[in-house]
């Protein structure tokens, strides 16, 4: 018995002798309630030796003008500078955790720089994790209740709203075996872009036309659209009509993150009225719900021709059709909504680092040849799961060239950051895409070494000695990107072919990239093809 414990026991005898009350039993139990009361758990002990969220270093916001200034161009002292670099900038000025207030129309957030409070943040997200909703979306979606029903999709819904979809739609695009059927598909578009890429390159130069970038968006539409719509749409044809669906198609997702981006992170007054740009974002998303309605109605016509197929030999879209309807189209919406601008954009920074790296691209060359003897040698799903430095280079292009500067969560219980106080519903980003780059984590950050990714390398540049937190390129735990095995296959087939038949080369000042919505290709794609 501890000291405390019985020092309680003896006044409790000492009193019940006096009134000729002795129940040993209850008097213990009575001593040990009040004991229990005193105790407090280990995180309610953090909690209440923390400093407050107000301590939390960063930026200063001024009365009235709060800390917008900062960021207005030619103004502020963060205002002509890319977000990566923002970042990059407010952790050499503030230390691994930041807080960033005083946004007209947003809300605080903080900012976390360290693998470490990434992983305790990650940890603490709950079952349903919670993060800022597209709220642009979520409208559009509000006022087409005879479309939606209330169901607004993975990019919208929060809790279990949220955790139901994804239930629904997950073993339909999780599962290694999902992508199977598509090989062949985005083998082909895959095959019909090399075309292209030849007869684009200038005769003389032998380099891709300074347009590029938008071919390689058209790339990304056509395949996205080979899986979730489970046709072609031809936007790889040449000289396509203004008024044809491709193009249509095109202008519309192009439109749609320039009109996020300025609706989303700028400052705007679309929830005060309807404004020019949110009127302009619903007629992008008009379009792309209408032509994608019309494939449904394709693939449910081909469902029940199909009876006979296999459960694995049945498409995407036709597994999406057989839970109903209504689920289909919002999960196709969210694979247009999420995937052309990322894929492109990581494919493109991809072969920028491909050709200014000529050792990583003959070894790359080397593996290609072996899984397709010829040029035209189609993509398997066997010959995919061959080429692991195909895999490395585009897991060390995204380390290099982030997509996205990390991931968003919503806090859902009090936690402790750093020695700070973040209370329940402050919205906290792990900024992975700086972190990834930080040589505590990853040895000469600076270099494209596709060897740190691979079984055996030298332990002095080994991605295994890097924290596990620091590169998450396609986010953690249940709001892991839904599209990824996709994604990865879309950029594993183009590499292969690729560098397959060209040697690449760049002949241009390093790539330069913007900022959107996500982090874009700025520069240019002029890569130089040679026939191998």
């Amino acid at each position: 018995m501890s000291y405390q414990r019985a020092m309680l026991v003896r006044s409790a005898l000492l009193a019940g002798a006096k009134g000729n009350v002795l129940n040993i039993g209850l008097i213990e139990r009575y001593a040990s309630t009040v004991l229990q009361a005193d105790v407090k758990s280990p995180e309610e002990t953090e909690w209440n030796e923390a400093k407050s969220f107000d301590e939390i270093p960063g930026p200063r916001a001024l009365p009235i003008i709060g800390n917008m200034f900062r960021f207005l161009p030619h103004i502020g002292e963060f205002g002509n500078q890319p977000v990566m670099e923002q970042m990059r900038n407010l952790k050499k000025q503030y230390g691994p955790i930041v807080k960033l207030d005083g946004i007209p129309h947003r809300r605080t957030v903080v900012f976390l720089f360290d693998p470490e409070l990434s992983e305790k943040m990650y940890r603490m997200e709950g079952r349903w994790p919670t993060r800022i909703a597209m709220e642009t979306m979520v409208q559009y979606r509000e006022e087409r209740p005879e479309l939606y029903k209330g169901n607004y999709g993975l990019a919208s819904s929060q809790g279990k709203d949220w955790h139901n979809f994804r239930s629904k739609v997950n073993q339909h695009m999780m599962q290694p075996r999902t992508i199977k059927p598509h090989v062949g598909q985005i083998n082909e578009v895959a095959q019909d872009f090399i075309e292209k890429m030849r007869k684009l390159r200038d005769p003389e130069t032998l380099e891709l036309p300074k347009s590029f970038n938008n071919e390689m968006n058209k790339w990304a539409l056509e395949s996205i659209c080979a899986i979730a719509l489970d046709q072609r749409l031809g936007c790889l044809e040449f000289d396509l009509p203004t008024d044809s669906e491709p193009q249509i198609m095109i202008n519309a997702v192009h439109d749609m993150f320039d009109l996020f981006y300025k609706l989303e992170i700028l400052p705007s007054l679309w929830k005060v009225y309807r404004t020019r740009n949110l009127k302009k974002l619903f007629h992008c998303f008009d379009i792309m719900s209408g032509i994608s309605k019309r494939y449904i109605s394709l693939a449910r016509e081909k469902l029940r021709e199909s009876t006979s197929m296999g459960n694995e030999e049945l498409s995407m879209l036709q597994r999406l059709v057989a839970i109903d309807e209504q689920t289909a189209n919002v999960m196709i919406m969210d694979m247009m909504l999420a995937g052309i601008d990322t894929t492109s954009n990581a494919a493109a920074s991809a072969l920028y680092h491909i050709a200014t790296n000529p050792q990583a691209q003959e070894k790359l060359h080397q593996e290609a040849a072996k899984v397709l003897p010829e040029k035209d040698s189609p993509v398997t799903y066997e010959a995919l799961n061959k080429i692991p430095y195909t895999k490395a280079c585009i897991k060390e292009a995204l380390r290099m060239s982030p997509i996205a500067i990390g991931n968003l969560r919503t806090m859902q219980k009090d936690i402790v950051l750093e020695g700070y106080k973040i209370p329940s519903g402050i919205d906290v980003i792990a900024c992975h895409g700086i972190m990834s780059q930080d040589p505590e984590q990853f040895p000469r950050p600076k270099e494209f070494i596709p060897e740190r990714w691979l079984q055996g390398s030298e332990d002095n540049i080994s991605a295994k000695a890097a924290h596990p937190f620091a590169y998450m390129p396609f986010g953690f735990g249940p709001r892991t990107c839904i599209g990824r095995r996709f994604a990865q296959l879309e950029m594993e087939t183009l590499l292969t072919k690729v560098i397959r038949n060209f040697r690449v080369e760049w002949h241009h000042e390093p790539m330069k990239f913007k900022s959107r919505f996500i982090q874009t290709v700025a520069s240019p794609l002029q890569i130089k093809l040679l026939d191998l």
